[in-house]
């Protein structure tokens, strides 16, 4: 994201904000978020530190400074559509201006707490493994999972972490919402981003008009969906598939998906992976 001009006092909370849900702050961090020099980057943690003395304290060998458990947010809400916006990763449009009458149905659905983000966040910087307490929808009582998480996911109103799962033997999408606990594990090694073909290998999804479109019903969708095109070719991870059919309502199988609730479906969807369908 483009690097922002600020106040001291947008930096300070900026400061509590990175320490709540990313662990730590450092000087490079602030200086990748905001348009200042480093010299005044370093300051304003000093003068942080100085009024906040217990909210940091100094990991010497990552030149940053950690969260303590004694932090609590004093200058935020803590409440993670902060963060969001703040490393631009935002849906929210509460800062539009257009000069006329605005709503917006977007929200977030997924509630995230400070602590086990910023300990799955750390996990993902350093490639560690941790324990997990989750929920799913084929395992609905909290149970531990081992995983080693590499990504997060923003899929519509939802959030993910892309890890390697020990019980499942393969890389899964869990959601945020779900996970209730987070410990560090001891030098467990699992495999990696690098090991992850689904989420390495990209794939090629083409959305058309639904075939039980009419004429002009068909012509009317590739208008406002494609510019007049034959189709929407989208370019994605392969494990990412599933989210952007989903966003647009596509049809993967349009004798059973049909009008009106999918104007959209995919084009051969039989080349795609198996991982474009959903699974827990």
């Amino acid at each position: 994201m483009p690097r922002r001009n600020s106040a001291p006092q947008e930096r300070f909370e900026a400061i509590e904000i990175l320490l709540l849900w990313e662990g730590r702050i450092s000087r490079s961090r602030l200086l990748d978020l905001f348009n200042i020099h480093e010299t005044l980057a370093s300051r304003d943690i000093a003068s942080f530190r100085v009024r906040y003395p217990e909210a940091c304290e100094p990991d010497p060998a990552s030149k940053s400074y950690s969260s303590t458990p004694q932090l609590e947010p004093i200058l935020s809400r803590g409440v993670f559509t902060e963060y969001q916006r703040l490393v631009g990763a935002s849906g929210s449009l509460e800062t539009i201006s257009i000069g006329v009458p605005f709503e917006s149905t977007q929200f977030d659905a997924t509630a995230i707490r400070p602590v086990p983000f910023s300990r799955l966040h750390r996990a993902m910087r350093l490639g560690l493994c941790v324990r997990v307490t989750y929920r799913s929808m084929s395992t609905p009582q909290a149970h531990e999972r081992l995983i080693r998480p590499h990504s997060l996911i923003q899929a519509g109103p939802r959030w993910h972490v892309r890890a390697y799962c020990e019980k499942a033997g393969e890389f899964r999408d869990f959601n945020l919402g779900r996970i209730s606990a987070v410990s560090l594990a001891d030098a467990l090694l699992l495999p990696g981003a690098e090991q992850d073909r689904h989420w390495q290998r990209i794939v090629p999804i083409r959305l058309v008009p639904h075939r039980d479109l009419s004429a002009e019903q068909a012509r009317m969708v590739r208008e406002e969906y494609m510019g007049g095109t034959a189709a929407m070719v989208f370019n994605v991870r392969a494990s990412l598939a599933k989210y952007v059919i989903q966003t647009f309502r596509a049809a993967m199988d349009p004798d059973r998906e049909r009008l009106p609730e999918h104007v959209l479906m995919v084009q051969q969807p039989v080349d795609l992976p198996i991982e474009a369908r959903w699974q827990e």
